[in-house]
C-alpha cells in the first residue's frame, strides 16, 4: 500500500523534526515560562535543522545495508566533507593573537582539520551502528551513550556561548544525535502516524507564527543563547533576512576637509608645556564605579580621583571591543570610519610626534598587544613596554616619566590596564567572596589600586601642572546579563556606558552632562596640545562642548569584524572596490552569529538597531535604568526621533566615508575664526 511504502519515509522525517525540536527546547527548561512566541520561532528553527538531519539519518540507514565497501567508501566523504568545513571554520579558531602569526598555524590548522574529519567519521560510524541496532539491550545501550556525547556537546555549546562561530557547528551534529535516538525508539512502532501527527501540528503551528528574525536577534536572544536554538539562527537564517544593500550616500560634493586649530583651552599659554597621558582600563563598566559590596568600596581610589576632575556623566564607547574604541578615542573617527579607512589613520601619535619629546605606551604582556597591528595602528613608533600584571605597568610608566623628568622632556604616554578583562582571578587583598561576578569585582578593585598608586605619583611630582590626564574605558563588560559573559556582542548600557575623566591643574572639579563619546577624546588631546584638528570628523574637542548642552547624541556601533579579518584590517595597502564593498556589507549583516547594530544614546534614551534583522529596541532610562525592559515598536514616545538621528549619522558616516577613499592629497590648515 502506499501508505505503508511511506511511512518509514514520514516517520524519519518526523523523528528528525522532533529531535530538533528537542535538542532546541530543553535549554528553556531552567528558564520558568517562556513565550507561545518563542516557541512558534522554535518550530521554524526545528524544520530548518530537520532536512539535513532526515538526509543524514536516511543515508545512514541505507549504507548500513550495503557492503562494506559502500560504508568506507560514505567514511572517506563524511571526512572530505567535514575537513572542507572545518577548514574555514578552524581559520577562525586559530585567529587569535596565539595564533595569527605563530610559524605552525597551518600545521595546527592541518591537525585539527584532520581530528575534525576522523570525529565526523567517528559519528558516521556510530549512527550506522545505531541503524543496525535490534535487540532491547543494545539499543538502551546506544540511546544511553548517544544522550552522553550530546550532553558533552550541549556543555561545550553553552560554555563557549552557543552564538559564537565555531560552536555553533556543533549544533547540527547534537541535534543529528537527538534526532537519532528519537528515531530508533519509534522507528518500529506502530504509533508512527502519532509521531508524525505531532511532528506536522508543530510544523503548522510554526508557519501560522510566521519566523521573526527580529525576536531571534533581540528580545529573547537569552534565553535562546541557553536553548542552543541562537546559534541555528544567527548562522543560517539571519544572514538571508534584511536590507543586505551597500549603504548609499546623497551624493552631495564632498567638502574640502580643512583642518582647524582651536583656541587654546583652560587658559594655557600659547609657548607652554603640554604633556598628555592617557589611562585606559578594558572591561569597565560605568556601573561598577562606585558601588560597595557588604559595606566595601569596589573603585574608592576612582571614586575620589573622579570627584577632584572633570567627569563625564554620560560618556559611551563606540564599540564593545578594544581595537575599534580605542581607535576610534586616537583618531576620533567612527568604527566604521576605522575599518574603511583607504590607509592606516593618523592618530594623536602621529600627529605629535613633532611637538613632544618622547613618546610612551605600557602595554598588557598578552598576545593580543604583541601583534603588529596594535602597534602599526595604534601607537607606531612610541616606546613601548610589555607588563604582566597592571602592578608591573604602574610601575613601568613611574619609572619612564621620572626619566622623562629627570631629562626635561615633554611627553605623550599611554598606559593600558588590563585585569578586569577576562578570565577574571579574585585576588587575596580584595575579596568580594565566590562566582565569576565577584572575581571580576576583585580585578577591578585591583585595577583600582594601581590607578590610585599612578595618580599619586603624578601629583607628588607635579605632573598635573603641564599635563592633561585623560582616562577611560574602552568598554563594559556583560556580567551575565541575557546570560552572556565578555563583550564583543551588545551595545546596551552594560557595555557601551564608560567612566571618562579628565585631570589638569587648571581644571575644576565638574560633572559634565552633555552627551560625549570616545570619538571626542582624540579632538580633546589635540586640541589641548595645539594641534590642528581634523574638519572630517564628527567628534568634538570636549574643551568646546557646553558641559549642559542637552541632545547632543553618541553613537555606538559593532558588526560582525573579528579574528584574522579583524587583525588584517589595517594590513592593506589601499582598498580595492570589491574590498570596499564586501566591507560595507560586513558592517550590515549577520555572519558568524553576530548580528551588527548600531546604537543611539540622548540624555537619558537609547536606541538600538539591528541593522540585518531590521528592529529596533528602545530604552528610556528615567524610567528603567538598568535597560530590563525594552520596546520593539518605533511607536514608542521619543523612539522616532533616536531613529531618524541614528539613520541620519549613518548618512553623515558613509558620506565621510565615500570621501575620504577619494581624498589623494593633503589639504591645507585653516585656522578658527576668533
Amino acid at each position: 500500500m502506499p501508505g505503508r511504502s511511506l511511512a518509514p519515509v514520514l516517520t524519519l522525517w518526523a523523528s528528525a523534526y522532533l529531535g530538533c525540536a528537542l535538542f532546541l527546547v530543553v535549554g528553556l527548561l531552567p528558564q520558568g515560562s517562556v513565550s507561545i512566541e518563542l516557541l512558534g520561532q522554535f518550530s521554524w528553527l526545528a524544520l530548518i535543522g530537520s532536512v539535513p538531519t532526515t538526509l543524514v539519518l536516511g543515508a545512514a540507514s541505507r549504507v548500513s545495508e550495503g557492503p562494506r565497501a559502500v560504508i568506507v567508501a560514505s567514511a572517506v566523504a563524511v571526512i572530505t566533507f567535514t575537513a572542507a568545513v572545518g577548514w574555514e571554520h578552524t581559520d577562525f579558531l586559530f585567529s587569535g593573537p596565539h595564533w595569527v602569526l605563530h610559524p605552525r598555524r597551518s600545521m595546527a590548522r592541518i591537525a585539527t582539520v584532520s581530528a575534525l574529519g576522523l570525529l565526523g567519521a567517528a559519528g558516521w560510524f556510530w549512527l550506522i551502528v545505531g541503524s543496525r541496532v535490534q535487540t532491547g539491550l543494545r539499543t538502551v545501550a546506544w540511546i544511553a551513550l548517544t544522550a552522553l556525547w550530546v550532553a558533552l556537546l550541549t556543555a561545550a555549546i553553552v560554555r563557549y556561548r552557543a552564538y559564537d562561530y565555531s560552536m555553533a557547528q556543533l549544533v547540527f551534529p547534537a541535534g543529528l544525535l537527538c534526532s537519532a535516538m528519537v528515531h530508533l525508539l519509534v522507528r518500529k512502532s506502530s504509533h508512527w502516524p502519532l509521531v508524525l501527527g505531532t511532528a506536522a501540528a508543530c510544523l503548522l503551528y510554526g508557519v501560522g507564527s510566521r519566523f521573526d528574525p527580529a525576536l531571534v536577534a533581540t528580545g529573547q536572544r537569552e534565553v535562546i543563547a541557553q536553548s542552543r536554538a541562537g546559534a541555528l539562527a544567527t548562522l543560517y537564517v539571519l544572514p538571508h533576512f534584511g536590507d543586505q544593500q551597500d549603504w548609499a550616500a546623497d551624493g552631495s560634493a564632498c567638502r574640502d576637509p580643512k583642518p582647524v586649530v582651536e583656541d587654546a583651552p583652560i587658559g594655557i599659554e600659547p609657548e607652554g608645556r603640554r604633556n598628555v597621558i592617557v589611562i585606559t582600563v578594558d572591561a569597565l563598566r560605568k556601573d561598577i564605579v562606585g558601588i560597595e559590596v557588604e559595606g566595601r568600596p569596589v573603585t574608592p581610589e576612582l571614586s575620589r580621583l573622579a570627584e577632584a576632575g572633570v567627569s563625564f556623566a554620560n560618556a559611551t564607547s563606540t564599540y564593545p571591543a578594544t581595537l575599534f574604541a580605542v581607535g576610534s578615542a586616537f583618531t576620533g573617527l567612527s568604527p566604521a570610519e576605522l575599518y574603511l579607512s583607504p590607509s592606516l589613520p593618523d592618530t594623536i601619535f602621529t600627529r605629535s610626534r613633532a611637538h613632544v619629546d618622547q613618546q610612551l605606551a605600557v602595554l598588557p604582556n598578552v598576545g593580543w598587544f604583541r601583534l603588529p597591528i596594535v602597534e602599526q595602528f595604534l601607537a607606531p613608533g612610541v616606546e613601548t613596554a610589555f607588563a604582566p600584571t597592571d602592578s608591573a605597568a604602574t610601575d613601568a610608566l613611574i619609572s619612564r616619566l621620572r626619566t622623562a623628568r629627570d631629562r626635561d622632556s615633554s611627553v605623550m604616554a599611554w598606559i593600558h590596564y588590563y585585569s578586569p578583562h577576562d578570565p577574571y582571578r579574585a585576588h587575596r587583598a580584595f575579596p568580594f567572596g565566590r562566582g565569576k561576578r565577584n572575581a571580576y569585582l576583585s580585578e577591578v578593585a585591583y585595577f583600582d589600586r594601581e590607578l590610585g598608586r599612578l595618580m599619586q605619583y603624578l601629583h607628588r611630582d607635579g605632573w598635573l601642572e603641564d599635563t592633561l590626564v585623560v582616562f577611560f574605558s574602552d568598554h563594559g563588560e556583560a556580567l551575565g546579563e541575557k546570560s552572556y559573559w565578555g563583550h564583543h556582542i551588545y551595545l546596551d548600557g552594560w557595555m557601551v556606558d564608560i567612566p571618562l575623566v579628565l585631570w589638569h591643574s587648571k581644571l575644576s572639579p565638574a560633572e559634565p552632562h552633555v552627551g560625549v563619546s570616545l570619538a571626542d577624546v582624540g579632538p580633546t588631546v589635540l586640541h589641548f596640545l595645539g594641534l590642528p584638528v581634523p574638519s572630517d570628523i564628527a567628534a568634538q574637542s570636549l574643551f568646546t562642548l557646553d558641559p549642559n548642552q542637552p541632545n547632543r547624541p553618541s553613537f555606538s556601533e559593532a558588526f560582525p569584524v573579528r579574528g584574522r579579518e579583524l587583525f588584517d584590517s589595517f594590513r592593506l595597502p589601499a582598498l580595492d572596490d570589491a574590498t570596499i564593498h564586501a566591507r560595507l556589507r560586513s558592517i550590515r549583516v549577520a555572519s558568524r552569529g553576530y548580528e551588527p547594530k548600531a546604537a543611539i544614546t540622548l540624555d537619558h534614551q537609547r536606541l538600538i538597531h539591528h541593522r540585518s534583522a531590521n528592529t529596533t529596541l528602545f530604552y528610556d532610562h528615567q524610567t528603567d535604568p538598568e535597560e530590563r525592559v525594552h520596546h520593539r515598536t518605533s511607536s514608542q514616545e521619543g523612539s522616532e526621533l533616536l531613529q531618524s538621528e541614528l539613520e541620519r549619522w549613518e548618512q553623515e558616516q558613509i558620506r565621510r566615508i565615500q570621501c575620504r577613499l577619494q581624498l589623494k592629497a593633503d589639504q591645507p590648515v585653516t585656522p578658527r575664526p576668533r
